[in-house]
C-alpha cells in the first residue's frame, strides 16, 4: 500500500525554486504517519522572497484526496508586509469576538528578503480512503484588491515521501499542581510555564504536558473592572455559564483544581470550546490531551498552539513519542530540556526507564 503525494516542488531532495512572486521554496522529504486514528503529514518548509508585493499574499492549502474524496489541511500564508499587517489586525479582532479562521490557518509569515522556516504538521481521521490518496499542494496567489491572479498545483514523484506506520500508543493522565494559593484569584505571571506535578503510580509510560497562564484581554480587563469575581464566584460561573469569563479566568479556575484532575481538564477543554483561536487555549488543550494519552485531540490542538514557546517544545516532544517518532520526540525533548523545562526532563527519563524496562 502506498500513499501518493504531489507537493509544490520539482526537485524535492536537492531544494527547489517557485518563480510566482519570485516565491523560493525548499521543503526537506515530507513523511506521512499512518496511525489507528488519524493520518498525521509533516513536512520542514523553507520560504523566501526577493520582490514580495506588500499588499498580496500567497496561500499554501495541502489537500489530500482520492478523487473522490477530498480533505484541506490548514493553510500557510506567506504574506506581503502590508498584508501582514492587515492579517495581524484581522486576527486579533477575530480572537476578541471568538472568531477562528475559515479555513484554519496553519500559520502567517511575513515574507522578506531573508528565508524563514516551519515545521509544518497537520492531522485528519484515518479512513479507508486516505491510505490510497494523494497530497496535493495548492498554491494561490492574491493580490491586495482579493483577486486571485494564479492557482497550480506541480507534482512531484512519489517516491520522495517517507511512510511511516505506527501503533497506538497510551499514557496516563497526571494530575496538575499550581502556584497559585488557593484563596488568591489572581494568575500566575503572563505567559508562565506551570512545571510542578504530582507524580502518578503507574506501571505504565506517561507524560507531561506544559501548561502557560494566558495574556489578560479586554474581557478580562473588562470583568475585573465591572464583576471583580472570586474563586469561588468564578467557579460558579464556570459551571453555569463560562462565556462570561476570560480565558485567564477559566485557567485560574482550572489550576485552582489541582488535586481534581478530572474538575482540571473539564475547564481546560471548555476553554479551547469557548476560545477556539487562542494559541495559548490550544496548547493547554494539547498539553492535557497529552496527559490523557489522546493523541488525535492533542495533535489536532498543537497545530493552533503557538510554535514559540518552551511550553510547545515539550508538548510537540511528548506528543511525538506518542505517535512513535522517537527521533523527533527525543530532539525536541531535549532541546526543551537544555531550556529548563522540568516536564521535558521528566518525560525523556520516563520514556527511556519504561522503554529499559520494556526490553529487560
Amino acid at each position: 500500500m502506498k500513499l501518493k503525494t504531489n507537493i509544490l516542488f520539482s526537485l524535492l531532495l536537492c531544494g527547489t525554486f517557485a518563480t510566482a512572486q519570485n516565491l523560493r521554496l525548499d521543503i526537506l522529504p515530507p513523511s506521512v504517519t499512518l496511525r489507528q486514528d488519524s493520518a498525521v503529514i509533516s513536512m520542514k518548509m523553507t520560504f523566501g522572497a526577493s520582490q514580495m508585493d506588500s499588499k498580496s499574499h500567497i496561500c499554501l492549502t495541502p489537500i489530500l484526496t482520492d478523487g473522490e474524496h477530498s480533505e484541506e489541511l490548514p493553510r500557510i500564508l506567506l504574506n506581503g508586509e502590508r498584508a501582514h499587517r492587515l492579517y495581524r489586525r484581522t486576527s486579533a479582532l477575530n480572537k476578541r469576538r471568538g472568531k477562528t479562521d475559515a479555513p484554519p490557518v496553519f500559520t502567517a509569515i511575513a515574507l522578506d528578503e531573508g528565508n524563514q522556516s516551519i515545521d509544518y504538521r497537520a492531522s485528519l481521521p484515518m479512513a479507508e480512503w486516505v491510505q490510497q490518496a494523494s497530497l496535493n499542494i495548492k498554491k494561490e496567489v492574491i493580490n491586495g484588491n482579493g483577486k486571485k491572479t494564479q492557482s497550480e498545483n506541480i507534482p512531484i514523484p512519489d517516491k520522495a515521501i517517507k511512510i511511516i506506520r505506527a501503533t497506538k500508543t497510551e499514557s496516563v493522565f497526571v494530575p496538575r499542581q499550581d502556584r497559585t494559593r488557593e484563596g488568591d484569584f489572581a494568575a500566575s505571571p503572563s505567559a508562565s510555564v506551570i512545571s510542578e506535578s504530582r507524580p502518578v503510580s503507574s506501571g505504565r509510560q506517561h507524560f507531561k504536558g506544559s501548561y502557560v497562564s494566558p495574556e489578560s484581554d479586554a474581557t478580562d480587563e473588562r470583568n475585573q473592572k465591572e464583576l471583580n469575581f472570586s474563586l469561588d464566584e468564578a467557579r460558579v460561573i464556570a459551571e453555569i455559564n463560562p462565556q462570561m469569563l476570560s480565558l485567564r479566568e477559566l485557567y485560574t479556575v482550572a489550576i485552582s483544581y489541582k488535586n481534581t484532575p478530572e474538575q482540571f481538564y473539564k475547564i481546560i477543554d471548555i476553554s479551547v470550546k469557548i476560545y477556539p483561536a487562542s494559541p495559548v487555549a490550544n496548547l493547554n488543550a494539547a498539553a492535557a490531551a497529552i496527559e490523557r494519552g489522546n493523541t488525535q485531540a492533542a495533535g489536532r490542538y498543537l497545530q493552533m498552539a503557538s510554535h514559540e514557546t518552551l511550553a510547545y517544545k515539550n508538548c510537540r516532544g511528548a506528543y511525538e513519542l506518542l505517535c512513535n517518532n522517537t527521533y523527533e520526540g527525543i530532539r525536541l525533548l531535549k532541546a526543551a530540556k537544555a531550556e529548563g523545562s522540568e516536564e521535558a526532563t521528566y518525560n525523556l527519563k520516563i520514556f527511556f526507564e519504561s522503554n529499559q524496562t520494556n526490553i529487560q
